[in-house]
């Protein structure tokens, strides 16, 4: 049996793959179940809370991560406390279409990769904006 942390998404989705931590943004699990439930589709996490160690390890190695990542348990710069970034599989075309749509509708940031969507709530936990870009 799977441990879900929540009604779609499991622990070993969203923890730390070296350290195994959760440790996510006050209400970003209800607000990533609510774009989910909009969406009406899985969404494949593919990457959730990082802590500091994990995620200087995908920069040495060249991974499009930021030092201030929102995925960071503990985020200096953004005073973020817990994680509130993930990344997800990218869906087909049509079902990014409809997913884009849904994501603006609730304010999310997303970051357009060829593999995948990178999916934040900055704009709920700091100053900056909601946007959409591409890696």
């Amino acid at each position: 049996m799977t441990d879900m942390y929540s009604a779609h998404f499991t622990v070993k989705e969203l923890a730390c793959p070296t350290s195994g931590k959760i440790k996510l943004a006050y209400g970003f699990i209800d607000d990533l179940e609510e774009l989910r439930v909009a969406y009406a589709h899985a969404m494949q996490v593919t990457d959730g809370c990082r802590d500091a160690s994990y995620n200087e390890w995908l920069i040495d190695r060249g991974y499009p991560a930021s030092e201030n990542s929102f995925h960071l348990i503990k985020n200096e710069k953004y005073m973020t406390d817990g994680c509130c970034a993930v990344d997800i599989r990218r869906p087909d075309a049509i079902r990014l279409h409809t997913f884009l749509r849904q994501a603006t509708i609730f304010d999310w940031t997303v970051g357009i990769g060829n593999t995948f969507l990178h999916i934040d709530r900055r704009a709920r936990y700091t100053d900056l904006p909601a946007v959409i870009y591409d890696y």
